[in-house]
């Protein structure tokens, strides 16, 4: 018996760090600017960039550090 699931590609830090702002943010458009880099367009302000590869090494470092790393990336996209 095969799972469907199984044979999926795992997820990239982009699409995981993409569903983070999104989920938060649901007004907030996000792209792929590049491998590893996140454009994020947010009404009324200036789009943003995130470079995905700081925190992806933050969160490979464990739960505590990833949770402060992922934090910190959202609370930057909120307005001033």
């Amino acid at each position: 018996m095969v799972l469907s699931g199984c044979s999926q590609t795992p997820p990239s830090w982009d699409r995981l760090l993409t569903s983070k702002i999104t989920d938060m943010y649901p007004s907030f458009q996000v792209t792929q600017a590049a491998p590893g880099t996140l454009q994020v367009e947010r009404p009324g302000q200036k789009p943003q960039t995130i470079e995905v590869a700081p925190i992806a090494l933050l969160c490979q470092r464990g739960p505590k550090e990833c949770d402060y790393a992922v934090d910190q990336m959202l609370l930057s996209l909120r307005a001033p």
